[in-house]
C-alpha cells in the first residue's frame, strides 16, 4: 500500500486506489486488504497521519461477507474500524446489534475468555442505537489482519446473538465454532452437512489423507456443503441417530493443519472454492473445523484420486463420494453419467449464447 500526499489517496498492490475523504477516513472493502497484517497498516497510517494535521486518520473494512452470513434480520452494511493509538498501537471500534445481554458487567462476563484467548484489550463499552447495540473498541495484535480482524467481529456477533445461530445452516455451526463456543452444538445430531470426529484422523498416513479428501468431496457434491468437526465426540440416541455428546480437543499444537490442506491439494479434483481450515483453541486442547460451502453445479462432480482395493489406497483408480443423511457412500455410475449429461448441457448452453 501507498500513500500519495499530493492526491491524498491510498493506493494498493493492484492499482486500485482510494481517496481520503473529508472525515480523513479511508472506506476500503474488506476483499482489498483482507490479507494485509495491521502492522502495515499501522505504518501506513503513521505516514499519513505526518502528512494530513487536521484530525485522526482510519482505515474502515466492509462486513462481513455474505457466505458466513448466520443470523436472521436485514442486510446491513457494517464496518469495522482501525484507527492509531498514541502513535504506536491499533485500535478496532466495530459495533453489534440485537445482543442478549443488557448490562456492561453481563457483557464483559460473556466475552472475557473469548478476548482473553485471542489476546484483545477491551478499551471501551457503549450501548447505543435503537437495535440494542453494543459499539466495542479493542486494542488488537499487530500480527493479525484485516481478515483476522473481522472474523473476530464475527465471533462477537455469534457470542452476543448466540440465540440466532441458524445452528441448521454449516456456516452458522461454523461460526460458532470459530467464536470459541462448540459446546452450544452439543445435542444436535451428525446430518447430511455436519460430521464430527473424536481424534485426528491421523494423516500421515495415506489411508487417513485419503479417508479425510472423501470426507471434504463429499460434502463438496452435495447440495449444501457442509463441516467437519474434530474434537467432539458422537453417541447413539435412542433412535439410533449419532448426536454429538462431549467436547474431546486434541492435544494443544498436535493437529498439523498444513497437512490437512496438503492431502486435499493432493487428491481432490477440482479443488474446493471457498474451503476454511481452521485450528480453534480452547481451553482444554484445540479443535479443528473444516468448511466446505455449496459449490458450483458446474464444476462437480469432485473426484478424489485412488480408492481403498483391499486395506491399501490404490492409485490406479478414482473416487466420487456423496453424502447420503449422515453417511459417505460411493456415486453410482447412473449418478456419475447423469452429472456428466448435466454439465454438456450447461456448457453447450453457454456456446450458444450470443456474445
Amino acid at each position: 500500500m501507498k500513500f500519495d500526499a499530493d492526491k491524498r489517496c491510498l493506493t494498493l498492490i493492484d492499482g486500485w486506489s482510494v481517496p481520503l475523504n473529508d472525515l480523513n477516513e479511508f472506506e476500503v472493502p474488506r476483499d482489498r486488504v483482507g490479507n494485509v497484517a495491521l502492522l502495515e497498516i499501522r505504518d501506513l497510517l503513521k505516514e499519513v497521519r505526518r502528512e494530513v494535521s487536521n484530525g485522526a486518520v482510519v482505515v474502515l473494512a466492509v462486513a462481513p461477507m455474505s457466505e458466513i452470513r448466520v443470523y436472521d434480520g436485514p442486510d446491513e452494511r457494517r464496518y469495522e474500524l482501525l484507527e492509531l493509538v498514541d502513535g504506536d498501537d491499533l485500535s478496532l471500534t466495530l459495533s453489534v446489534d440485537y445482543v442478549r445481554v443488557r448490562t456492561e458487567g453481563d457483557v464483559r462476563e460473556r466475552l472475557r475468555d473469548h478476548i482473553a484467548r485471542v489476546g484483545v484489550k477491551l478499551s471501551l463499552i457503549r450501548f447505543c442505537g435503537p437495535a440494542n447495540s453494543i459499539e466495542f473498541r479493542f486494542l488488537v495484535p499487530l500480527r493479525w489482519t484485516v481478515m483476522q480482524c473481522a472474523a473476530f467481529a464475527d465471533s462477537l456477533t455469534m457470542i452476543l446473538q448466540n440465540d440466532r445461530v441458524n445452528l441448521k445452516t454449516p456456516s452458522g455451526a461454523y461460526a460458532l465454532i470459530s467464536a470459541g463456543i462448540p459446546a452450544l452444538l452439543l445435542g444436535k445430531a451428525e446430518s447430511e452437512w455436519l460430521e464430527v470426529k473424536r481424534d485426528n484422523y491421523g494423516i500421515a498416513a495415506e489411508s487417513q489423507k485419503y479417508e479425510f479428501a472423501c470426507d471434504v468431496a463429499s460434502f463438496a457434491n452435495s447440495e449444501v456443503g457442509g463441516l467437519i468437526v474434530i474434537g467432539i465426540a458422537s453417541e447413539k440416541d435412542l433412535s439410533g441417530n449419532d448426536v454429538l455428546a462431549r467436547i474431546t480437543p486434541c492435544r494443544k499444537g498436535s493437529i498439523n493443519a498444513q497437512r490437512y490442506m496438503q492431502a486435499l491439494q493432493e487428491r481432490v479434483v477440482p479443488s474446493v472454492e471457498g474451503l476454511r481450515l481452521d485450528v480453534i483453541s480452547i481451553d482444554s486442547g484445540d479443535i479443528m473445523v473444516v468448511y466446505i460451502p455449496p459449490q458450483p453445479e458446474e464444476v462437480k462432480p469432485f473426484i478424489v484420486k485412488g480408492a481403498m482395493v483391499g486395506s491399501k489406497v490404490s492409485g490406479s483408480f478414482f473416487s466420487i463420494p456423496r453424502r447420503r443423511g449422515s453417511d459417505k457412500w460411493a456415486m453410482s455410475p447412473e449418478a456419475v453419467h447423469s452429472m456428466l449429461v448435466a454439465a454438456r448441457g450447461v456448457l453447450r448452453g453457454r456456446a450458444s449464447r450470443p456474445d
